[in-house]
């Protein structure tokens, strides 16, 4: 049936069907919807399949400011969610409000296989002036996974080569090729298979839980190391091995730092067998880790990839990805063998500018490693007074995670989460063990810190004591 052409000024306009479904036109709503109205619409036209975190989040959004979010109700809440690591720089930066309404005025997409837009060039001189010596070659996506496609689609190119190795607990997207590389939760991957072949996962270096070491500062056993180089005599040649794929921090498996001394093994390894080294700084790049790039903290090591993938952070909310390589590379990329419709138009490359100009000139990096100390040493304070459950607290600047001593499925961290939510602050769970991760924007302050830390501890009080 065919519904007619309304011309009215009413907020809601109720039309019924003869198979009496009924549908809720809005035309010109000028109020928000409530929290009822909301689940009703998510109840009826979106996918179950997308979950929300914490338990029980039926938070509506009226506004965001900075590293606040308000409901329709008027309650805020501190958010250390960032969109999963997307803002940056804080909801609705001025700087970057600016960049994309000054752009949009002068033309929003401007593809970039029919012209040359200003900002993005702009942007390309920025990346490289951003990324350490070397990493001067650029590619945009719009998502981490096409990046992450991109990277492998280059590395097989000019190794000619096919196979990836990549590491358990990792994230690398949920595309088939990207989910085939992915293994910190079956949860992304059950009932979507066959998956692509030529992936082969070797052991990520969790120290914690190695029966090798004698704990999360203990040092690395090697047994992590030695997994990858038996990988290379027993399932994928050196000849047939494209590249080797890591994140320097494991995101969606745990917020995990692999020993000192790991990441510079691996690019040993990688130059003596010719293989790529890629590393997939999606969640952890662009200042997240108080440095520009997680890989910089040994850059002293010699530590540089071949292809860098980044994504989320990269134009605070606005979508964008790509991938930064050495300017020999793409080399042998006909054209036309790498693209897309929306990679880095002329918004997103505005925004992206912006973005990594405020990180710049407001010390965002500076701001991220002292405000990332205060919540480590937080938490290390609140793990004290619970020794029985939480055995963990590790990460870098403002990416932070805190592990429970609970066993999988117990469900402590999802109620700790949902328990802080209560106390208006939002936070996410992270891997398949009872992990919570704490991504708070770049600019959070002191106070701002000192307001998580007390939401977390009385969120604790509620659920372990």
């Amino acid at each position: 049936m065919r519904l007619p052409i309304i011309n009215t000024k009413f907020s809601r306009v109720r039309l019924t069907r003869s198979n009496s479904s009924s549908f809720s036109l809005r035309l010109n709503r000028s109020s928000s919807y409530t929290t009822n109205e909301a689940l009703n619409v998510l109840k009826n036209h979106f996918s179950p399949a997308v979950g929300r975190s914490p338990k029980g989040n039926n938070i509506v959004c009226e506004s965001a400011s900075g590293s606040w979010i308000t409901d329709v109700s008027g309650k805020r809440f501190l958010d250390l969610q960032t969109g999963i690591g997307v803002q940056s720089t804080g909801h609705a930066h001025p700087r970057v409000v600016a960049a994309v309404h000054e752009q949009m005025k002068k033309g929003a997409h401007l593809q970039q296989n029919c012209m040359i837009s200003q900002p993005m060039l702009r942007l390309l001189e920025k990346l490289n002036e951003c990324t350490p010596s070397g990493l001067s070659r650029f590619f945009f996506n719009v998502t981490g996974a096409e990046a992450i496609e991109s990277a492998v689609k280059l590395a097989r190119h000019e190794t000619g080569r096919q196979n990836v190795i990549v590491f358990n607990g990792g994230f690398h997207g949920r595309s088939l090729t990207t989910l085939a590389m992915t293994s910190s939760k079956t949860a992304y991957r059950v009932n979507y298979g066959p998956l692509p072949s030529g992936i082969h996962v070797a052991k990520f270096p969790y120290c914690l839980h190695c029966p090798g070491s004698s704990g999360a500062s203990g040092g690395c056993c090697g047994d992590a190391l030695e997994s990858v180089k038996t990988m290379l005599k027993e399932q994928t040649s050196p000849s047939d091995t494209a590249c080797i794929v890591i994140e320097p921090i494991l995101g969606e498996g745990g917020y995990v730092l692999p020993p000192k001394g790991f990441l510079k093994a691996l690019r040993e390894l990688c130059d003596q067998h010719g293989i790529f080294l890629v590393l997939d700084e999606v969640q952890s790049g662009v200042g997240r880790t108080g440095k520009f790039w997680a890989f910089e903290h040994e850059l002293d090591d010699g530590v540089v990839p071949d292809i860098l993938v980044f994504a989320k952070a990269i134009a605070s909310g606005v979508p964008l990805s790509g991938i930064a390589t050495k300017p020999q590379y793409m080399q042998k990329s006909p054209p036309g063998s790498m693209g897309g419709t929306f990679g880095c138009t002329a918004v997103s490359a505005a925004a992206a500018v912006a973005t990594l100009e405020t990180i710049q000139e407001e010390k965002l990096l500076d701001n991220a490693t002292a405000r990332g100390l205060q919540l480590i040493n937080g938490l290390k304070s609140i793990q004290k007074d619970f020794p029985n459950h939480i055995i963990d607290v590790r990460g870098r600047g403002c990416m932070i995670g805190l592990e429970f001593g609970h066993p999988y499925g117990s469900g402590v961290a999802g109620n700790v989460t949902a328990a802080c939510m209560e106390e208006g602050l939002l936070l996410l769970t992270t891997g398949w063990r009872e992990t919570i991760r704490f991504i708070p924007p770049l600019v959070i302050t002191k106070d701002e810190v000192d307001f998580a830390l007390k939401a977390f501890r009385k969120a604790c009080e509620k659920v372990l004591v």
